[in-house]
C-alpha cells in the first residue's frame, strides 16, 4: 500500500521508460527485474542532484537503469557528454537492451555504451588502466552471490587494482533488503547479508540502506 502510495505521486515515467518496459514485456522477459518506475525515477534524480556525468551500470538487464542514469546526466547537464556504461552477460537480454536503448531519444541513446561481457572480467580490465574511467556512480544490480566483489573493485580492494569510483562518487547497491526476502536455503539471501555487514565494516564509508522496492544502498566514502 506504502508503495502504490508513493508511486501515484511520483513524476510519471519518461517515454524512455515506459518504452524499456514495453518492449521487455514483448520480449518475454522477467519484467520484474527491471528497476520499475519508481526506483527508476529515484535512480534520475540521484543522478541529476549528484550532477555525475560517468556511470557504471553493473547487470543491465534490459536497460531501465542504464536510461534513468542517462536521463539524470542528461538534465544535469551533460548533453553530449555522459557516459553510461552498462554490462550484461546474458546474449539475449543484451540484445534486447540494445533493442530498448535504440528505440530512445538520441540524446539518451549516445550517452549509453552496452557491453556484452562478464562484469568482473570487465571491471578488473578497466581497472588494470592507470588512465582509465573513474564513475561517479556505480550501480550494483547483477548476481548477488558476487556482490562483495563488484563492492572491492569498486573501492580497488581488489588485489591492489586501482579505485573504479571516483574520488567523490557514489555506490548504489540494489536488492539489499532481499536479504530478509529469499528463503532460508537459499544462497542470495546469505550472499546480501554478508554484502550488508562487509559495507557496514568497512571503515572508509558509510552507507544508508533506504527502504525503496527490495531495497537500495547509498555508499560514499567518509
Amino acid at each position: 500500500e506504502t508503495e502504490r502510495y508513493a508511486m501515484s505521486q511520483t513524476t510519471v515515467a519518461s517515454n524512455n521508460v515506459r518504452t524499456a518496459a514495453k518492449i521487455t514485456v514483448e520480449e518475454e522477459l522477467f519484467a520484474p527485474c527491471m528497476v520499475g518506475t519508481l526506483e527508476s525515477q529515484f535512480l534520475k534524480m540521484f543522478t541529476k542532484i549528484s550532477r555525475a556525468q560517468t556511470v557504471l551500470d553493473v547487470g543491465t538487464f534490459t536497460g531501465m537503469s542504464a536510461i534513468a542514469f542517462a536521463e539524470g546526466a542528461v538534465a544535469a547537464g551533460h548533453s553530449g557528454n555522459a557516459k553510461i556504461h552498462t554490462l550484461e552477460s546474458d546474449k539475449k537480454t543484451a540484445a534486447v537492451a540494445k533493442k530498448i536503448f535504440n528505440a530512445c531519444e538520441d540524446d539518451i541513446c549516445n550517452a549509453i555504451k552496452l557491453h556484452h561481457t562478464d562484469a568482473i572480467s570487465w571491471m578488473k580490465e578497466c581497472a588494470q588502466d592507470p588512465n582509465g574511467m573513474t564513475f561517479d556512480i556505480i550501480f550494483i544490480d547483477a548476481d548477488k552471490d558476487n556482490y562483495i566483489q563488484y563492492y572491492d573493485l569498486a573501492m580497488g580492494t581488489d588485489g591492489g587494482l586501482r579505485p573504479l569510483l571516483a574520488k567523490y562518487g557514489s555506490i548504489l547497491a540494489d536488492n539489499t533488503l532481499s536479504a530478509l526476502v529469499y528463503d532460508d536455503d537459499d544462497s542470495r539471501r546469505k550472499a546480501l547479508h554478508q554484502f550488508n555487514q562487509h559495507v557496514k565494516n568497512d571503515s572508509r564509508v558509510e552507507q544508508a540502506v533506504m527502504t525503496v522496492r527490495e531495497g537500495i544502498s547509498i555508499i560514499s566514502r567518509v
